[in-house]
């Protein structure tokens, strides 16, 4: 067995115990072991019984129990502790094993205590029970886990002793490198693993990983391995720039020493003991965002060879895409806590109905999702004398009580000109309190405050939207409950569809193309702009519960065509349904346009739950029909680099104005190029040009 193979074994049998949390041992049917797991003594002894039971012979006589195996077992002795065994089938060796460390099920942990009591001297009693506690305690969900890990490990095995066996040696770091993949990003180990990794595939000594908060200056050692602790490096900081490792974080390029223990720049290693003749440190990026930096070094070795340094550039980019990974996964399950935690709060605060019961819901639903030591809602309304305070069951009424008189100083006195148009949320330091307060404001007139203080920054970010929106939502609901001051309903409508285009953009956008689709339709049909309008409103309701509509819009035309829309899209489809004859017609058109934006152009009219009026049939179908072949493909063909930018704000939903702000152009470019796209494809409107992307592309989410 080479030596090079047996290293890569112990280093894969290593990162696989740290992964697992059981021992593991990889060993031939002859009982040669190729790696040293530690505890291997005691674990036979609990495995089979006898204290004094030689670990070697005991691992022997169970290879010859199991040496027809052909997948992974969990093997049980007489003794309820368990272990699971992997076998490995090669053409030209013997069998090897892979065993893991003993595992024992919850329920049966006490009966294994009780007979440790029964068949052990009380003199050793102590021993054995030490040696229980530290046995894992697993789940069949852990089992399973844990055997999915072992069949990756044997696959891996398996290559390198096959490689070993045709002489390809140069194979066996790269196989090592694939085990980055397998490692879990959630365990507290993952970067001592991948530490590991980097010592052994670049043959130094130690390697070491420093992060770089967000917008901070200056790196931050967080894990180290191949040193002693006493200078191990461990929360040892430096700046961008400053010596060997800032310079790289600076640059972000990689940076390799030889001699480097005779380089002034050495003073950061140097100040904890080490003094590496050779270093190399790479920038840990993805996507231009620097998340550390990624060292190794070694104190006898004079050099690096080229093939060990690209080795090591593979296991930065592979832990630069973990990390970016990680990041976007963290980043959409905050999204969808978020979304979560707003469907949840506007839910409470349309159902319920006292005053008091929403409010206090409304203070107490974001003091759990945020924790924050300072939160309060100011309420400042023309029936109530004075500000009345909200805030956590479990804060102190007094603070609250003298920020309230701070605060209505400050906002609610007479004399104070322009401060209520303010609409944006202020940070203001109160007592030591870095806070802000959200103004709750309706048309100038200051209604209340909301009060957080935040733990960083980032949590700020997060949650201001849902403050602003919530808000709005609040004093709608304020306003509803006060006969005078009551919203219209045009109000409450572009609430709704503000909130739509905030929470599902991409509803919103093929919402507002289900109104323009309208506009090229009804129009030619000598239908009024009103209806047109109709129809657009009843698309951005659509998303909504019709009767949330009902109670706060009341049966106005949009609602009444989503009423009958709805009563098509039911199980009732069949039955004749009742109403204006206008609103029946347009909810028909309603229904053709929402199947054809939601299918893409394919096969929409088969979804159709009912019939529909030929002539409306008709006239939709030559509106969306394509141009002639040979002016679709001139067209594509033909479009700049420009002209796909604002085709794809058109498939977007954006106006000429959106676009032009987001391409940093002028709205008459943006004219012009529109233009010259309908020339390219062959149609005459905005409607028809996305009808054919449509139909192109298949996508019905790319509006």
């Amino acid at each position: 067995m080479k030596n090079r193979l047996r290293q890569n074994l112990q280093s894969l049998q290593d990162a696989y115990a740290s992964l697992c949390g059981l021992t593991i041992i990889i060993t031939d049917q002859a009982d040669q072991r190729i790696t040293e797991p530690s505890g291997l003594t005691k674990m036979a002894a609990l495995l089979f019984g006898s204290p004094c039971a030689s670990a070697e012979h005991a691992i022997a006589n169970l290879l010859k129990k199991v040496r027809t195996i052909s997948k992974t077992i969990v093997y049980e002795t007489r003794s309820g502790l368990k272990m699971l065994i992997t076998s490995i089938r090669l053409s030209k060796q013997r069998p090897y094993y892979i065993l893991t460390g003993v595992w024992v099920d919850g329920c049966t942990k006490d009966l294994i205590t009780a007979k440790i009591h029964e068949t052990v001297p009380p003199g050793e009693w102590a021993d054995w029970i030490q040696a229980l506690d530290k046995v894992p305690v697993l789940d069949q969900e852990g089992v399973a886990r844990i055997i999915t890990q072992l069949d990756m490990l044997a696959d891996t095995v398996q290559a390198l002793l096959e490689r070993e066996q045709g002489g390809e040696y140069s194979a066996y770091d790269l196989q090592l490198l694939n085990l980055i993949y397998l490692l879990d990003p959630a365990s507290p180990e993952w970067l001592q693993g991948i530490l590991g990794i980097v010592v052994r595939v670049l043959g130094v000594e130690f390697a070491g990983y420093a992060s770089n908060a967000e917008d901070g200056d200056q790196f931050t050692v967080v894990e180290t391995t191949g040193l002693p602790k006493n200078n191990s490096l461990q929360g040892a900081s430096f700046f961008y720039g400053e010596g060997f490792l800032g310079q790289v974080g600076l640059s972000k390029q990689m940076g390799y020493w030889r001699n480097a223990d005779r380089d002034l720049r050495i003073s950061f290693f140097a100040a904890h003991g080490v003094r590496p003749k050779v270093l190399i440190c790479y920038p840990i990026k993805y996507k231009d965002k620097l998340y550390g930096l990624l060292y190794a070094g070694d104190p006898a070795r004079p050099e690096l060879t080229e093939e060990q340094a690209d080795m090591g550039m593979l296991v930065a980019h592979q832990l630069a895409a973990s990390m970016y990974h990680m990041e976007s996964e963290a980043l959409y399950d905050r999204q969808r806590k978020r979304h979560d935690t707003y469907k949840e709060i506007v839910q409470g605060i349309l159902v319920t109905q006292d005053k008091e019961d929403y409010l206090q819901l409304f203070i107490e639903f974001f003091q759990q999702q945020l924790g924050s030591p300072f939160m309060c809602l100011l309420l400042h309304t023309p029936e109530e004398a004075g500000l009345r305070i909200y805030s956590s069951s479990s804060a102190p009424g007094e603070l609250y009580t003298v920020y309230a008189e701070d605060a209505e100083q400050i906002y609610f006195s007479d004399g104070i000109p322009g401060f209520n148009l303010l609409n944006k949320p202020i940070r203001r330091e109160w007592k030591s309190w870095q806070l802000v307060e959200h103004p709750m404001v309706f048309e100038q007139r200051l209604l209340g405050l909301f009060t957080v203080q935040f733990s960083d920054e980032g949590q700020r970010r997060e949650y201001e939207t849902i403050f602003h929106m919530t808000n709005v939502l609040l004093v709608t609901k304020l306003l509803a409950q006060q006969p005078q001051d009551t919203p219209s309903g045009t109000d409450f409508m572009r609430l709704l569809q503000d909130n739509l285009l905030m929470q599902q953009p991409v509803v919103h956008s093929r919402a507002a193309d289900i109104r323009r689709l309208a506009q090229d339709l009804l129009g030619p049909l000598n239908h009024s702009a009103e209806e047109i309008e109709w129809i657009g409103q009843a698309a951005l309701l659509a998303p909504y519960h019709i009767g949330l509509l009902r109670k706060y819009l009341g049966d106005i035309p949009a609602v009444c065509i989503l009423c009958h829309m709805q009563f098509y899209l039911s199980d009732s489809a069949g039955e004749e349904d009742v109403g204006e004859s206008s609103h029946l017609y347009l909810a028909k058109v309603l229904l053709v346009l929402t199947k054809y934006t939601e299918q893409g152009g394919r096969q929409w009219k088969e979804t159709l739950p009912i019939p529909v009026p030929e002539p409306l049939m008709r006239s939709f179908e030559q509106l969306i029909a394509p141009p002639p072949v040979a002016a679709q493909q001139e067209g594509g063909e033909r479009f700049t680099t420009r002209e796909k930018d604002i085709l794809d704000g058109l498939l977007t939903g954006l106006n000429n104005k959106q676009i032009a702000e987001k391409l940093f152009i002028s709205t008459h470019t943006v004219k012009n190029h529109i233009t010259k796209i309908y020339e390219k494809l062959g149609v005459h409107s905005r409607s028809q040009a996305i009808s054919q992307m449509y139909q192109a592309t298949g996508k019905k989410d790319s509006l």
